[in-house]
């Protein structure tokens, strides 16, 4: 990582703001990368946290500016003032940061979090002469209205701050095309859809690399080491090696996976409710393998079900909480059978990016029904979306009715990935984001020539 002293003044210099960490915003990590490769020196300001890409850490092009956390204590007082002085808190250690930057020709934010974000990044654009740069991933007083309620003032004041100051910026993209007509249409803002895309790293792997990488999580997770003491120490619960060669288990539970962040747009106890379901059947019908079921993340309401998960007495089912190393998590998904996803959007315009990372994997999901899921999972044809805990249960049980055979509907969705899922981030993105780029920076040259 540079030192921050680098003289900038001939390079071109992009500043990347996330109010929050770094480390768990993929997308924005994307984005760093993907500038510094087109020859960008980027100047990252965020919030500390989880540790970001290995390539973004090492990379010499990319110095990131922690910001000071938020006081802890301010959690205790009332709701309001504690809104009120975050985001002063807030407001000033973005807008210094942003000022210390010694160069910065144009700024690229992720919203939301939009307050203080939006408005200081517009003022500080403004002094500086810089482009500023929208990522629509959502809409943030969407998700204040799910704690707040829809007609709260604070609501109405964040919506009010949100469109204005959105409308302020140069050029704007979005995740999904029903966020873009929605912008135009009740926001009249002009954004161009860059759909999420897995990086390189998310692909299908061998047998051998799943059974290497299931001997490591045996290692940490008792869950992944064979049930039965005879085993070698060549296997696990999902495979063994034998004579050299590495193969699944034909009798091994159905590895499920889960990323979610935890928090009031994702229902988990949907999740829950299918798999005591899946439980009864499993007691009934004995072609329906074991389950294994892993939830990665961390976020708000992790410990509320973590205490309700350690209640449930099932004999079929199994469930795991889990935190991985991002290094780790593309090999995960590629080892599993199923992905599911709880996202179902505070403003039912914006698409989960574990989905898109999961189908880089060719992994299929489940996925809840909400306004737009079908930009991205095709009912039928990568996955399957489901309404209710019901619905789900069904799929669960007729996915994995006979498991593991070839012939199924989850492999006929794997084909399907396996032939659609060629495009990438860094082609999506050379072909969306930077035209965009180029033309802030031709129109900054012709205004800077006038």
């Amino acid at each position: 990582m540079s030192s921050g002293t680098t003289n900038k003044i001939n390079h071109k210099c992009i500043s990347v703001v996330v109010l929050g960490d770094f480390g768990r915003s993929p997308r924005m990590q994307y984005h760093t990368l993907s500038l510094s490769k087109n020859n960008f020196q980027v100047d990252v300001v965020a919030y500390k946290g989880a540790e970001p890409l290995e390539q973004i850490t090492q990379n010499d092009k990319i110095h990131i500016h922690y910001m000071k956390d938020v006081p802890k204590f301010l959690t205790s007082l009332p709701r309001l003032m504690q809104y009120v002085l975050k985001t002063f808190w807030q407001s000033f250690f973005l807008f210094w940061t942003l000022l210390s930057i010694q160069k910065v020709d144009g700024i690229l934010l992720q919203n939301p979090p939009s307050i203080p974000t939006l408005p200081i990044c517009w003022f500080v654009s403004w002094i500086k002469n810089s482009f500023l740069f929208v990522d629509f991933h959502n809409y943030g007083y969407t998700i204040l209205a799910l704690a707040s309620g829809r007609q709260s003032l604070l609501v109405r004041i964040a919506e009010w701050c949100e469109k204005y100051f959105s409308r302020k910026a140069n050029k704007s993209i979005c995740v999904t095309k029903a966020m873009k007509d929605d912008l135009s249409e009740n926001w009249n803002l002009r954004a161009s859809v860059f759909y999420d895309c897995a990086p390189d790293i998310f692909h299908p792997i061998s047998a051998a690399e799943k059974h290497n990488f299931f001997m490591k999580m045996s290692q940490q997770y008792v869950q992944f080491k064979p049930k039965h003491s005879e085993s070698n120490d060549e296997s696990t619960r999902f495979t063994r090696k034998v004579g050299g060669i590495c193969e699944m288990l034909q009798r091994r539970p159905a590895l499920i996976v889960s990323s979610t962040s935890w928090t009031e747009d994702e229902d988990f106890s949907i999740l829950l409710s299918a798999l005591e379901d899946y439980e009864k059947a499993a007691k009934l019908k004995s072609d329906l393998p074991d389950l294994l079921v892993c939830i990665t993340g961390k976020g708000p309401m992790k410990t509320y079900y973590e205490k309700i998960i350690e209640e449930k007495e099932f004999t079929h089912v199994e469930i795991i909480t889990l935190w991985l190393k991002f290094e780790d998590y593309p090999t995960f998904l590629a080892c599993a059978d199923l992905g599911i996803s709880l996202h179902s959007s505070s403003s039912g315009l914006d698409l989960p990016m574990k989905v898109v990372d999961m189908f880089g994997c060719c992994l299929p999901v489940a996925a809840v029904s909400f306004n737009c899921i079908e930009e991205l999972v095709k009912d039928g044809v990568n996955g399957t979306i489901f309404k209710d805990s019901q619905q789900l249960s069904k799929q669960l049980q007729k996915f994995f009715s006979a498991f593991p055979q070839k012939h199924t509907e989850l492999s006929m969705f794997r084909e399907n990935l396996e032939r659609t899922s060629s495009l990438r981030w860094e082609e999506n993105w050379n072909h969306t984001v930077a035209p965009l780029l180029r033309e802030l920076y031709t129109r900054k040259a012709m205004l800077k020539s006038c």
